[in-house]
């Protein structure tokens, strides 16, 4: 699918887009993202490398020029607030008609992350099918791929993004993530008042549809709800 350091930026990149999405910005939390050096994240052998690092950047200008009372009110606008939410973070709210949380697909990636060991400690009963949870599965996933594929595995050395039923991260995009969260960083991208959340959105497209790309997958239409 991508060589060694395409893997180890986009993972870094994916954490880092985790932890903005779903992190109730304080203090340390502007102050880490007013401080991003982009060059942490990006190589010169990175795909991407040119629009990433732009979008690393715009994170940080929003983040910097922002209040912290801003970013706490865009943030809650976006995923917190008991009613009217702008962008639901969750995937079933998306694919069920009554967009409810919990729901079949909500049980469904449970049952992937079963299958593959993926467990998370939350501090709170909440479904797991949160953007940002996906997230750090797929970072998971895609770094036991790529150990597994640079020790020949696959005994007939096959590249596993020509086989995506086999393949966890191909998996988890085409089943799981794909189908909702376009919807889902549009209405990020959209409504966020700050543009920290807009960037952080418009970097989650750019990375997903690469690996889209990558992977060659096709992800058939569904209807959302939301």
């Amino acid at each position: 699918m991508t060589n060694a350091d395409n893997v180890k930026s986009m993972a870094l990149m994916f954490n880092l887009l985790a932890e903005i999405f779903y992190r109730n910005p304080d203090e340390d939390f502007k102050k880490t993202f007013s401080e991003l050096d982009a060059s942490l994240f990006i190589t010169n052998s990175t795909n991407l490398q040119d629009p990433a690092s732009k979008l690393l950047n715009d994170i940080k200008i929003h983040a910097t020029k922002h209040s912290l009372a801003e970013l706490k009110q865009d943030f809650n606008m976006l995923f917190i607030r008991p009613k009217g939410k702008l962008a639901y973070p969750w995937g079933s709210v998306y694919l069920n008609k009554q967009n409810r949380l919990f729901d079949l697909t909500t049980l469904a990636f449970m049952e992937f992350c079963k299958k593959y060991q993926l467990n998370f400690t939350l501090s709170q009963n909440e479904p797991v099918d949160h953007f940002s949870l996906m997230l750090v599965a797929l970072i998971h996933c895609m770094e036991l791929d790529e150990a597994e594929e640079n020790s020949s595995i696959n005994d007939f050395n096959e590249s596993l993004c020509e086989h995506p039923e086999t393949d966890r991260a191909a998996t988890l995009l085409q089943r799981h993530l794909l189908p909702w969260c376009g919807r889902f960083l549009t209405l990020v991208n959209e409504h966020s008042q700050t543009g920290f959340y807009s960037a952080a959105a418009q970097l989650s497209e750019l990375l997903l549809a690469q690996l889209q790309h990558d992977y060659q997958l096709t992800i058939k239409p569904v209807e959302l709800y939301k």
